[in-house]
């Protein structure tokens, strides 16, 4: 009889242990500064590029402008990313089984983007290429939306503020750049620069997000 008491409370134990926000913080940090640093080797010129003046070393620079719009884009989505997992963070030194779990799949993916970013420079003229950013973007968004919810205190939990002001849009357009690739994948990308938008004083807040501005 006691056996089973101590068995349920080993499994109640480890139901709700807990781990420390400052080591779950630390590697997030680490894996979205490394692969932010990837990203820019996908803009380079080839190895055997042959150059002989200043006019084709400018024009090659300019064909680089794609490659240099997918790096671009790609940072400012892991620098909103980053940002949105420390805006509803709680101020205790640890954190829940749920919470590691969530971080540890959102950082997998965080290390997806520079391939999907890679595939998108190189073939962004092919539908497959384009549809398998926007599912990196697309469920990083969600799992951005989980860790925000989670992460706060239960009693004060809200699917509204955890999607916030700025990520609804940006799921839109990354389902349009999806949608977009299937058509005109030339122009998928460009389909981000939607959520300039939310950047906008006109640009509607939710309570929680008025708050922090």
């Amino acid at each position: 009889m006691s056996q089973n008491a101590e068995s349920r409370h080993a499994g109640r134990a480890e139901h709700h242990a807990r781990f420390p926000k400052s080591r779950v913080d630390a590697l997030t940090d680490g894996v979205f500064a490394f692969a932010m640093t990837l990203l820019v080797l996908d803009i380079r010129l080839p190895d055997d590029l042959k150059i002989d003046d200043a006019a084709a070393l400018t024009a090659h620079l300019l064909s680089l402008g794609h490659e240099t719009l997918t790096y671009l884009i790609s940072f400012l989505v892991l620098g909103a990313f980053w940002r949105g997992t420390i805006e509803t963070r709680r101020s205790e030194e640890q954190v829940g089984h749920n919470v590691v779990g969530v971080s540890l799949w959102l950082l997998f993916l965080v290390t997806v983007v520079p391939f999907s970013s890679g595939l998108v420079s190189r073939y962004g003229a092919f539908s497959p290429a384009i549809l398998v950013y926007a599912a990196n973007m697309g469920a990083l968004a969600l799992l951005v939306v989980a860790l925000r919810y989670l992460d706060v205190a239960p009693e004060r939990r809200s699917l509204v503020a955890a999607f916030g002001d700025r990520l609804p849009l940006f799921l839109a357009s990354a389902l349009l750049s999806a949608l977009l690739g299937l058509v005109a994948p030339h122009a998928a990308m460009y389909a981000y620069l939607l959520n300039i938008l939310s950047r906008l004083p006109f640009w509607p807040k939710t309570p929680a997000e008025a708050d922090r501005s």
